[in-house]
């Protein structure tokens, strides 16, 4: 009997300990995050993509950029975005010092967005809110706009 109590009391210690390390943010998909449609303006493609990311959604994230481009922000590392604003949004004419693939689009915009990233196992970076741009891509109003990159484009 005293064998069984002793199995039966580790057993609730070990589920405890295991619904505590799931419930402090284990990166692990957390929800699905719909792609927006055609018509979604550009800040609406990049609210969906951090949505995403906090919600570890790889699917959405990849379908969120342009073809042969990549995620910029690892949400394997990420247990939640939150803050995510909007500051501002502009045309931006690709430069001879861009890769040639971003004059293939015909519409490019920047836009300037702020958010909070709350990184597994709740380490939160001293830096935050992080503030960054991001050059967001389509080839006409038929296509959905798509993030091309992110960060060095002032």
């Amino acid at each position: 009997m005293l064998r069984r109590s002793v199995a039966i009391g580790a057993a609730i210690v070990v589920a405890a300990l295991l619904a505590l390390y799931l419930r402090a943010g284990v990166p692990i998909r957390r929800g699905h995050v719909a792609v927006p449609p055609v018509e979604a303006a550009p800040a609406d493609v990049l609210r969906a993509y951090l949505n995403a990311v906090g919600a570890n959604d790889k699917a959405a994230q990849r379908a969120l950029w342009a073809a042969g481009r990549h995620p910029g922000l690892n949400s394997d590392n990420v247990w939640a975005v939150t803050g995510v604003r909007v500051h501002r949004q502009d045309a931006y004419t690709p430069i001879p010092d861009d890769p040639d693939e971003l004059s293939a689009y015909r519409d490019v915009v920047r836009v300037l967005m702020s958010f909070k990233v709350r990184f597994w196992p709740v380490r939160d970076n001293p830096q935050q809110p992080t503030s960054t741009f991001y050059l967001v891509v389509r080839n006409g109003d038929r296509e959905p706009w798509r993030i091309w990159g992110t960060g060095a484009y002032v």
